[in-house]
């Protein structure tokens, strides 16, 4: 997946109309499994921002 692809993922899932319409379109609110995953994904994978400003702050 590229760097592209990755931004428009994170774009989807955190785009309030796009949730909305997924919602109106299938009857369901992807909103809160779409919290868990952003979750998931800053614990396992990304870091959450403070993490990042910290060891840079840290280095310095």
């Amino acid at each position: 997946m590229t760097e592209q692809h990755l931004a428009a993922l994170g774009w989807a899932i955190q785009h309030a109309p796009t949730r909305e319409a997924f919602r109106r379109s299938t009857g369901e609110d992807i909103g809160p499994a779409l919290d868990r995953f952003r979750q998931w994904l800053e614990e396992n994978l990304i870091g959450s921002p403070h993490e990042g400003t910290d060891d840079a702050e840290a280095a310095a």
